[in-house]
């Protein structure tokens, strides 16, 4: 009889957590007189990027205020505190991703 070929088991490092799925946020009906919030995720040129961008909005959109935050690293997430403090300030948040 022949010999079963030895199983082998395949892990994956990774911590796969299952997001719960969440809706979307009621869309502004314009931005004029709001405030909106920037997060600049620390790579190249998002600051850039974004400072342009708070710009153009005031400019052409009528925002009344841009809000700036910029992580400590693009690998950390932005702290709950922080985007607890933007969400309670801020009418709408960009968050923004740049190289």
């Amino acid at each position: 009889m022949a010999e079963a070929a030895p199983i082998t088991t395949v892990l994956h490092p990774g911590a796969e957590d299952r997001a719960a799925p969440q809706a979307l946020a009621p869309r502004l009906s314009n931005l004029r007189g709001k405030t909106i919030g920037l997060i600049d995720n620390h790579k190249r040129n998002a600051n850039v990027y974004l400072e342009t961008l708070g710009q153009l909005l005031q400019a052409d959109y009528g925002v009344e205020r841009v809000v700036t935050y910029r992580k400590i690293s693009q690998s950390m997430p932005t702290p709950g505190g922080v985007l607890d403090q933007l969400a309670s300030t801020c009418d709408a948040l960009i968050h923004a991703v740049a190289d």
